[in-house]
C-alpha cells in the first residue's frame, strides 16, 4: 500500500493551496484532515514521499552508489534535505518507449531523476524522501540532459559515469555541439573527450573509474588508434593497452607511454636498412630517375660521398671494440680478435639498442610541425657548424629521417637532396633540413662506441627525454647520464 504522502507547507499553489485553505493545513491544530492527502503533486511541487515507492531510473548510468555511510546517518538524524527529483512512472513510460521495459519496478508511482544515492540513504534511514515532481522533464523527453547536468553539479561522478551519461545523448543522435549546450559543457571538445573514454578497453575504462587512472591520462591514450584510423577496434585496444602496461609496471605518463608506441609503430626497429654499418650511399645505390640530376652528377656525387662515408659507422649498428695491438688492416696482431666476454658483449648490445632507439625518436622529433623551441635548434646548429667533419655522415643520416617522413623534394641522393632543399623557397622546410643535420650530428656522435660520453652526447639525450616525444632512457643511458632508474622516469 502506498504511504500518504505529507504536503510541504507553503511550497505549492494553484488548486493545492486553495485545497489547503480548505482543509485547514495552514491554521493551529486543524483537527482531523480528509482529502488532502490523496491530491496529485503539482509539477514542480516540493513534497515528501515513501523512497519505497520511488523507482530507480534505468538512465541513471552510476556504476555504484559509493560509501553512504555518512550520507545515512545524516538523513537518520536530519532527514534528506537536498531533495531529489521524481516524474510519474507511467507518463515516463509513455514518452519513453525505448526505456520502458528496462524499468525495474514499473508498478511504483514516481521515477526518479537525480538522487539515488539520496533515496538509498532515505531507505536505509527509514526516514521520507525529500522531492521535486519534475513530470516537465518526461513530457519533453529532457530527462538525459538533466541528469546529466544535476549529476555533474552535485554527485562527483567519476570520469566514466559521466561519459556514459553523455551517451545517452548520443544515443539520440545528438551532435556534439548539441550535448554541449544541452548537457552544460563548455565546449563539443569537452564532450568529445569524454566520449572518448567509452572507446578504451574495459580494463582502462575499470582503471579510471576506481580512480588509479587520471581522466587525463585515459584521454591520451583514447588518442591511440590503429592503421585505419580508428581507436575503437582491437588492434587500438591492443596498442592501447601495450601503453597502459607500461604507465603501469613503469610508472610514465601516458603522453611518454604514447609516444614510445609511436616510436615503435610509426618507425619500427629494423626498419633503418638505409643506416647499415655498410657504406651509406655507396654504388650499389641505384638512382630512380629523378630528373633534376644529371647521370654525370649524380656519379660524381656517389664517388664523393662512398669515399667520404666509408669506413665511419652508419645507422645505430656497434662495431665491435678491440683492444691491443692491430695489423695494417684493422685485426688484431696475430689474426685473431680477442674473445669478448659476456659483460662487454652485454654492454655492446645494450648501446646498440639504446642507439637504435635514440635514432627512432630523432626522426619523431622531426614528424612534429613544432620540433624544438629556437634555442634548442641554436644549440644544436653551433654544434653542427663547429664540427664541420661531422657534416657529411650526419647529412646522410638527416636525409634518410627526412625521406622516410615525406619531407622535401624526392631526391635519392644526400647532396644532391640538400642542394635542391638550399634552393627551394621554403624556408621552413630549409629550418627543418639544417635542424635535421644538426641533430644527426648529435646521434652519430653519440651513438659511437670508441669514445667515452661527454657533456654534448648528455645534453643530446635530455633534448630527447624532454621533448615532444617525451624520451624514455634506456638503463644503459641512465648509467651514462648518471642516473638512477627512479630519477629517470
Amino acid at each position: 500500500m502506498t504511504a500518504p504522502r505529507k504536503p510541504m507547507r507553503n511550497k505549492g499553489g494553484g488548486k493545492l493551496n486553495q485545497e489547503r485553505a480548505k482543509a485547514g493545513v495552514d491554521t493551529p491544530n486543524p483537527g482531523p484532515i480528509s482529502g488532502i492527502h490523496s491530491l496529485d503533486p503539482e509539477d514542480g511541487e516540493l513534497f515528501e514521499h515513501d523512497p519505497a515507492d520511488i523507482g530507480p531510473n534505468p538512465m541513471n548510468q552510476r556504476l555504484g552508489l559509493g560509501n553512504i555511510d555518512e550520507l545515512v546517518e545524516s538523513v537518520r538524524r536530519q532527514g534528506v534535505h537536498t531533495p531529489g527529483a521524481v516524474m510519474h512512472t507511467d507518463l515516463f513510460m509513455e514518452m519513453y518507449p525505448e526505456w520502458a521495459d528496462l524499468v525495474p519496478h514499473p508498478d511504483r508511482t514516481y521515477i526518479l531523476g537525480p538522487g539515488h544515492r539520496r533515496r538509498e540513504a532515505a531507505l536505509q534511514a527509514g526516514k521520507p524522501m525529500l522531492v521535486i515532481l519534475r513530470d516537465r522533464w518526461a513530457k519533453e523527453r529532457t530527462v538525459e540532459e538533466n541528469l546529466i547536468s544535476e549529476n555533474k553539479d552535485r554527485e562527483n561522478l567519476t570520469p566514466i559515469e559521466q561519459a556514459l551519461q553523455l551517451d545517452l545523448l548520443r544515443r539520440r543522435g545528438l551532435t556534439g555541439e548539441e550535448i554541449a549546450e544541452r548537457a552544460g559543457y563548455s565546449s563539443r571538445g569537452s564532450v568529445t573527450r569524454i566520449l572518448n573514454l567509452l572507446a578504451l578497453p574495459q580494463e582502462i575504462q575499470d582503471s579510471i573509474h576506481a580512480g588509479s587512472t587520471s581522466a587525463k591520462a585515459g584521454y591520451t591514450l583514447s588518442t591511440i588508434k590503429d592503421e585505419q584510423d580508428s581507436n575503437s577496434s582491437d588492434a587500438a585496444h591492443a596498442l592501447q593497452l601495450k601503453a597502459f602496461g607500461w604507465m603501469q609496471d613503469e610508472k610514465i605518463t601516458a603522453e611518454a607511454a604514447k609516444n614510445r608506441l609511436k616510436i615503435q609503430t610509426v618507425f619500427p626497429a629494423g626498419n633503418t636498412e638505409p643506416d647499415s654499418s655498410a657504406p651509406v650511399e655507396g654504388a650499389s645505390e641505384t638512382p630512380r630517375g629523378d630528373g633534376d640530376v644529371s647521370r654525370g652528377k649524380q656519379d660524381q656525387d656517389q664517388g664523393t660521398e662512398q669515399a667520404e662515408s666509408s669506413g665511419q659507422q652508419g645507422g645505430t649498428s656497434i662495431p665491435h671494440q678491440t683492444t691491443g695491438e692491430s695489423s695494417a688492416d684493422g685485426k688484431p696482431a696475430g689474426g685473431t680478435e680477442p674473445e669478448e666476454s659476456v659483460e662487454e658483449r652485454d654492454r655492446r648490445l645494450a648501446a646498440a639498442e639504446s642507439a637504435e632507439q635514440r635514432d627512432l625518436a630523432c626522426r619523431l622529433v622531426l614528424s612534429e610541425e613544432r620540433y624544438a623551441g629556437a634555442a634548442d635548434v641554436t644549440s644544436l646548429l653551433v654544434n653542427a657548424v663547429l664540427n664541420p667533419k661531422e657534416w657529411k655522415e650526419a647529412a646522410v643520416r638527416a636525409h634518410t629521417w627526412l625521406r622516410e617522413l615525406g619531407k622535401g623534394p624526392k631526391v635519392e641522393r644526400a647532396t644532391a637532396y640538400f642542394d635542391a632543399v638550399a634552393a627551394d623557397g621554403d624556408a621552413n622546410l630549409k629550418r627543418r633540413a639544417a635542424f635535421a643535420i644538426a641533430l644527426a650530428a648529435n646521434e652519430v656522435r653519440a651513438s659511437r662506441t670508441d669514445r667515452d660520453w661527454d657533456e654534448r652526447d648528455r645534453a643530446h639525450l635530455k633534448f630527447l627525454i624532454a621533448s615532444k616525444v617525451a624520451y624514455q632512457p634506456t638503463e644503459y643511458e641512465q648509467e651514462l647520464l648518471g642516473l638512477s632508474s627512479q630519477e629517470a622516469k
